[in-house]
């Protein structure tokens, strides 16, 4: 396949699967701190982390998706995307991951629309091939369910 009909990706390491996100999308990835929790949130918003003077909510989408729950290990990383909707009130959206991204060049043969196979809430589709589950999330909708919970005011207090 030729590179026009590829977009090239970072694979980001969650417990039991892994996310395909163009590289465009991921601002940095970092190792993980450990978030501060806000009052009257779902398990899935582990909290705000303060990354270069701003703050950005964590989430975990394996919980959201009902996967399992991420573990914080000494490999663990927080990788900040960039939000696509470009709002100002929330730029940034941070992932919980599970380990250092990999590079990965994502072939349109191989990405499964959502209709052609089962996929979790929050993931859009999946990519298959060496029989590893990889999934596109569905930001719009992470983003629109962290909304109901987070307002930047909390994190300054």
């Amino acid at each position: 396949m030729s590179e026009a009909h590829a977009i090239r990706c970072m694979l980001l390491p969650l417990t039991g699967i892994n996310l395909l996100l163009p590289n465009s999308a991921v601002a940095e990835v970092i190792a993980y701190p450990m978030p501060r929790k806000l009052e009257n949130t779902s398990d899935w918003f582990t909290g705000v982390a303060l990354w270069r003077g701003i703050y950005v909510p964590v989430v975990e989408v394996e919980q959201m998706c009902r996967l399992g729950v991420a573990n914080s290990s000494h490999r663990a990383r927080l990788a900040v995307l960039y939000n696509p909707e470009a709002d100002e009130s929330l730029p940034y959206l941070g992932i919980h991951i599970q380990d250092i991204p990999r590079a990965y060049l994502a072939e349109s043969a191989t990405i499964k629309a959502a209709s052609e196979m089962d996929v979790e809430p929050y993931l859009k589709c999946r990519v298959d091939d060496e029989s590893l589950y990889r999934a596109i999330p569905d930001l719009d909708a992470i983003i629109a369910d962290l909304k109901k919970e987070y307002h930047p005011e909390q994190a300054q207090s």
